[in-house]
């Protein structure tokens, strides 16, 4: 019986908490570390917030314009806003990797490193998503190539291209449990 596996709990990462004779917690669990050297890590690190920073930019910018004839129509909205969310979703994970030192707790690995390449996979689909239906707005319009509406049609590709790289980066980290 003591050797069966426990159903999963909400917060089983709890466990790995212990109190230590001062009575204050202490973790206990496994914890990850990069792979590499310090340069190594900084460069992957340095990359991921870029891209996703590119990402989160080239999201918001365009709601930021003045209005187009293609920016407030639900064809374009709906997809917009998948896209607004995902791209806040990814920026969480790769903020919670900065907020702990340079090695990771258990239950941050898994909620951050584990699937910022799922995530950012979400952003791609969602960003040619919002890319295509803004295409075809354009297209029905008949509309004339105005810069807003030109940035409003960029912006889409650019957050697409951008999750694409953060995913290939995020893929090429190597993570490894550290005692």
């Amino acid at each position: 019986m003591a050797n069966q596996k426990k159903p999963y709990r909400w917060r089983a990462y709890l466990d790995d908490f212990q109190m230590d004779a001062t009575g204050k917690y202490v973790y206990t669990g496994k914890r990850y570390a990069f792979d590499g050297n310090a340069r190594e890590r900084a460069l992957y690190l340095t990359k991921t917030v870029v891209f996703c920073l590119l990402v989160l930019l080239s999201t918001v910018v365009p709601e930021c314009l003045p209005p187009t004839p293609i920016s407030r129509t639900p064809l374009t909205l709906i997809p917009w806003g998948l896209q607004l969310i995902s791209a806040l979703v990814l920026s969480w994970a790769v903020a919670r990797i900065f907020a702990h030192a340079s090695e990771l707790r258990a239950y941050v690995y898994s909620a951050t490193v584990r699937t910022i390449p799922g995530k950012s996979a979400a952003v791609a689909i969602l960003s040619t998503a919002a890319l295509v239906c803004e295409v075809i707005c354009y297209f029905v319009k008949g509309l004339s190539p105005e810069p807003f509406t030109l940035v409003r049609l960029f912006c889409p590709a650019l957050s697409a291209a951008a999750a694409i790289f953060l995913f290939f980066i995020s893929r090429a980290g190597k993570w490894k449990e550290i005692v």
